[in-house]
């Protein structure tokens, strides 16, 4: 009986595989001519390449990165590799020249056996593969200082980690976010209510979720008890309320859009995931709800504001998942941030 599901998922795999394989090498060897290219034009400036390709709460907190690259290479043309879903991060960083997208870790490790790259910063962990590639990503910088995805963080916070994985020191600097005047004039457009407070409910990772019932039950004792307006932001929207006060934006904003939303924000309330990564970047005050991550129990992913504590409450039971987070810890956190209620 499952000789014919096993024989089907083995086919699909192989169907997507092979494309992909040679789809790879097309995209390497493209890019490779492309990056051959501004060599050519360069003259004596060296090409240098940061690499943290996916995660945007990742790539968002190791932003100092391409501040610290360029006080480190300042004639350099310095670009950044990532994935498609997450160039605008770096779409308008003033640090950068230019950015390439990076089809899978397959192909990254073929650009760097190429040697194209003058100097690169890898801030990769080892051993990340892709699912049809056979390369296996090795970053020995990351291998010499006994950084692997079993330790990472326990070693510190995102940015202080990843950027040794990169050969450079530890950094601890606050993170930035890059909006363009048209992001902050097409979110200015949609006269959303000022002074909301934003919520973000649901991670790329169930293990960092908060029940939707907790999330519902949090956002009507808002309504009932304070004037502000709640927006919804994400992909999946959790709470349901018919109540005129609350938005749900849930898959209506781009990246930079969320960010500029959360900039505006009274109070951002979520869990650890790319738009809490935003709010500490965007100097916007939070409340973040961690938990117990695998074998990861005391940790803290954030630098700069999040990480001395300033504007934050950060919650977590240790030694619990976030899904076992009080309620009222939440609410009572929620209530020294708001303040005396406005509301009887």
């Amino acid at each position: 009986m499952t000789e014919g599901p096993r024989f089907r998922e083995l086919w699909t795999h192989r169907y997507h595989k092979f494309p992909h394989i040679i789809g790879k090498y097309w995209s390497f060897a493209s890019k490779y001519i492309r990056l051959r290219l501004i060599k050519m034009r360069l003259g004596k400036r060296p090409l240098v390449a940061i690499i943290l390709s996916e995660q945007m709460g990742d790539i968002i907190a190791c932003e100092p990165v391409a501040r610290e690259v360029r006080r480190l290479h300042p004639d350099a043309y310095i670009i950044w590799v990532v994935r498609e879903p997450f160039v605008d991060l770096v779409r308008y960083n003033p640090n950068l020249d230019g950015y390439i997208l990076e089809k899978c870790p397959g192909e990254r490790v073929q650009l760097l056996r190429s040697g194209i790259y003058d100097k690169v910063y890898n801030m990769h962990i080892s051993h990340r593969k892709c699912k049809y590639c056979p390369e296996d990503p090795i970053n020995p910088t990351a291998d010499q200082i006994g950084l692997t995805f079993d330790n990472y963080l326990d070693r510190g916070d995102l940015l202080y980690v990843f950027s040794q994985a990169a050969g450079l020191p530890a950094l601890t600097d606050a993170p930035k976010m890059y909006i363009p005047e048209v992001i902050r004039q097409t979110v200015k457009a949609l006269n959303l209510p000022s002074q909301a407070i934003v919520i973000h409910c649901q991670s790329s990772h169930v293990l960092k979720d908060w029940p939707a019932a907790n999330w519902n039950k949090l956002a009507q004792w808002l309504l009932d008890t304070y004037p502000y307006p709640i927006i919804e932001v994400g992909q999946t929207p959790t709470v349901n309320t018919s109540n005129p006060r609350f938005l749900n934006m849930c898959g209506q904003f781009s990246l930079l859009e969320t960010a500029e939303v959360i900039r505006g924000a009274h109070l951002f309330i979520g869990i650890d995931s790319g738009p809490a990564h935003m709010a500490n970047a965007m100097n916007t005050d939070g409340i973040i709800l961690l938990g117990q991550l695998f074998d990861f129990v005391d940790y803290l992913p954030y630098s700069g504001r999040y990480k001395k504590g300033e504007g934050v409450t950060i919650l977590n039971d240790f030694g619990h998942p976030c899904a076992d987070l009080p309620y009222i810890w939440v609410q009572e956190a929620t209530n020294r941030r708001l303040g005396q209620p406005k509301f009887v």
